[in-house]
């Protein structure tokens, strides 16, 4: 790694000495250079640019910045580590950013450091989506698309309009996606006695069809009142219908066979969401001003899953089915008062939220004629937040500048259920968060920040609800159960960064972070009986440390950028090598160049993106490994005239396998599986029109 640093770096060099002769008009790197925060604005055309389907996609070129799973992560941390806000609140339940269009979006801020405004709830950092606003004239347009992958089409259609009146204004976009793929993948299990002699060996293929018709809506209504206050309505409505079908076939040349060796399963859901917000605006005499504002949001999910497994010489299939329903209900209240006082930018506020989340799952089976009733289990979690935050953003001098704040937050959980006992918690977390700005010239500053952080277990993780294996329950493929017992966690961080900036529109920086975290979460595997279960717990300490890289410059008709971020951690109470927090990303790199040419109405784009792996140790007895991966992405875009355009995209034109590897070892025995997912460019086209 410090061979490629150092490659890098003198990379920056080069391109800083390019970008040294170029001046354009442009505005994003301008106010990241002027703000204390350090806030990176992604804005709408960059969203739109390569053609992306999901805010994800279009996301993951950032710096540090990786997408796994559908999660959206910074510092190469796993899940929950990066707070993702929606207009500023945390995001509601049943929302996935890779399901979101960026038609539907205003701009994306990018947090690196906590702030006392927007919440501590922020490890690695925490990405903001603003959703479309009213725009200054009427508008419509619309846009219709059709992605192709592995021979499955998805249909995609966006119309949008915006208009005012007097003393109000409004816009409202739609999204309709007709989600279709197939994924097939491969495993390949092996297990091994205490002697190390070979006592199984199987393969599964598994083919997986996943249709995800889906309506999203952002309604936006805004009214000025006569006194000058302002009213705005805000809402996100998302329905989702899926249809998920899974056939496995396996073969066991060694071992014992599964207990369903041929078998299927669908599963079928229909979700919504709501998120609906009020905001009141007040000029308060000269420099003050009051925002308040106050939400609900509510998830509702109701599944089936059919299970049909043929057992080795059974003359019958057993059929299991499970229905399932959850719900999850928010309220949330919240202000600050701003007001600014010479070379101080002060503000105080208050965040309040409840939220309740129920879950149900009843369980029968089908063998022959006969129903045999197995379960009916109910599962309950509450979580009530008060959060209370002042923040001063001091100009110094002209050289330096600090945002200091200190947020107060206590959050109290309750789990409940017919299958448990209560158990209720309360937690305290004073958070002081300080950032500082000096800049060395007109064109080079440093930054630097400490913060008090955590991270809170998500309701779902709370509940004991259990999430079943339909076939070959194993310590590799274990059930899933939450801990009502779970403790959040709590990080001390530290950053620093050296920019340079060139023109308005050129950049290099080179920024460091690392972080102490307490009653860091791990999966622990245990076997209940004849079933493996898997459970978060708390495991002690953990550090994580970092740099990162990134340039941006035009040259001639060409804009370029780079990046690149090396990620390291190790948590105390797992044994090495390679104790790595799970999930993180050692490594990750990206590039792209876009050029517009001047004879013809046509523009050009490419991006590279990598994505590190490598092994990692989750606990004591469980590791894995995971393979690097590489995509290319490509776009052309042909003006029509003014108003309409076509915009043509290949991504993941590499088609490269994803490698992974999972094992578990204890003293009797050693459980390992090789998991190989392959993939296929996918090729989107898209015709654009705007009426207005």
């Amino acid at each position: 790694m410090p061979r490629h640093a150092c490659l890098f770096t003198l990379y920056l060099c080069s391109a800083a000495a390019v970008a040294q002769t170029v001046d354009i008009t442009a505005t994003r790197e301008r106010a990241r250079q002027l703000d204390t925060g350090a806030v990176t604005v992604v804005g709408r055309d960059d969203l739109l640019r390569y053609g992306d389907q999901n805010v994800a996609d279009a996301l993951k070129r950032m710096p540090g910045i990786t997408v796994a799973g559908g999660d959206i992560r910074m510092r190469g941390l796993g899940k929950g580590y990066t707070q993702l806000l929606l207009n500023g609140q945390p995001v509601p339940a049943g929302f996935a950013i890779d399901s979101i269009s960026p038609e539907l979006v205003e701009r994306v801020e990018v947090m690196r450091v906590a702030t006392a405004e927007l919440g501590a709830q922020a490890i690695a950092g925490s990405i903001n989506i603003v959703l479309r606003k009213s725009a200054a004239r009427a508008q419509r347009e619309w846009k219709a698309a059709v992605a192709a992958n592995r021979g499955q089409l998805t249909p995609e259609l966006v119309a949008q309009a915006s208009g005012k009146g007097v003393g109000w204004s409004y816009t409202v976009a739609g999204v309709f996606t007709g989600s279709r793929t197939v994924s097939p993948s491969v495993d390949d299990e092996l297990g091994f006695d205490a002697a190390g002699a070979l006592t199984l060996r199987r393969r599964t293929e598994v083919r997986q069809s996943d249709i995800r018709p889906s309506l999203n809506l952002t309604p936006r209504v805004s009214w000025t009142l006569a006194n000058g206050d302002t009213l705005t309505s805000q809402s996100f409505l998302r329905a989702m219908k899926l249809e998920l079908g899974t056939s496995s076939r396996d073969v066991t040349s060694i071992g014992q066979p599964t207990p369903f060796p041929d078998n299927a399963s669908m599963f079928r859901a229909h979700a919504q969401t709501v998120r609906s917000s009020l905001q009141w605006l007040h000029q308060a005499g000269e420099g003050g001003r009051w925002d308040v504002i106050v939400g609900a949001s509510r998830f509702v999910r109701d599944a089936s899953n059919t299970f049909e497994g043929h057992a080795a010489g059974a003359a019958a299939a057993l059929v299991r089915l499970v229905d399932s329903s959850a719900g999850e209900d928010g309220v949330n209240f919240g202000g600050k008062f701003s007001h600014t006082l010479g070379a101080h930018a002060l503000l105080a506020g208050w965040d309040a939220a409840h939220g309740r989340r129920t879950e149900s799952r009843l369980e029968h089976l089908e063998p022959g004629d006969t129903v045999a009733a197995v379960g009916n289990e109910l599962y309950g979690a509450r979580m009530d937040r008060l959060a209370l935050f002042a923040q001063d953003d001091w100009s110094i001098a002209p050289a330096l500048s600090v945002s200091a704040g200190l947020r107060w937050e206590m959050l109290r959980t309750r789990t409940d259920g017919n299958v448990l006992a209560e158990v209720g918690r309360r937690t305290h977390v004073l958070s002081p968060l300080v950032q500082v700005l000096y800049k060395l010239g007109d064109s080079r500053q440093l930054r630097a920040g400490l913060t008090r952080t955590f991270k809170m277990p998500t309701l779902a993780s709370l509940a004991m609800r259990r999430y079943t294996v339909d076939n070959n329950n194993s310590a590799l493929s274990a059930n899933q159960q939450g801990n009502p017992y779970l403790l959040p966690e709590r990080a001390w961080g530290l950053d620093f960064a050296y920019e340079r900036y060139f023109g308005k529109s050129a950049m290099a920086s080179v920024s460091t972070y690392a972080r102490r975290i307490d009653d860091v979460t791990i999966d622990r595997v245990e076997q209940a009986g004849a079933t493996w279960i898997s459970t978060p717990v708390n495991a002690g300490r953990a550090r994580t440390w970092g740099i990162e890289l990134e340039a941006k410059f035009p040259v001639a008709a060409f804009e370029l950028w780079a990046n690149a971020a090396r990620n390291w951690s190790r948590v105390e109470s797992i044994p090495g090598p390679d104790n790595r927090l799970a999930g993180q990303a050692p490594f990750s790199a990206g590039f792209g160049i876009d050029h517009r040419m001047a004879a013809l109405p046509l523009t050009l784009g490419a991006s590279f993106s990598l994505r590190g792996g490598g092994p990692a140790r989750l606990s004591e007895r469980t590791a894995a490994w995971s393979g690097v991966q590489r995509e290319l992405g490509m776009v052309a875009v042909l003006r029509l005239d003014a108003r309409s355009q076509w915009r043509l995209s290949v991504a993941n034109a590499l088609g490269q396998d994803q490698l992974g590897q999972a094992s578990f070892a204890d003293r009797s025995a050693r459980l390992q599986t090789a998991t190989t997912t392959p993939t296929s460019p996918t090729l989107r086209l898209a015709f654009e029109h705007k009426l207005d």
